[in-house]
């Protein structure tokens, strides 16, 4: 369970993804948080990450 938490958290916070041009989820979110006039409510709140040690990694 923790290490398909810690890849879980990689991959929606620290990986980049093609679909958001190669941005983080962390940097599209910003991206889109300066818009957020043009769609109120559009972003989920953001909460607390599950595991705040960025510098955990997955050893595969």
């Amino acid at each position: 369970r923790r290490k398909l938490a810690l890849w879980r958290y990689d991959y929606n916070t620290v990986r980049p993804h093609s679909s958001l041009g190669n941005q983080t989820p962390q940097q599209a979110r910003r991206a889109l948080e300066q818009f957020e006039g043009s769609a109120p409510g559009a972003l989920a709140p953001d909460g607390e990450a599950e595991y705040p040690n960025p510098t955990c990694r997955l050893s595969l």
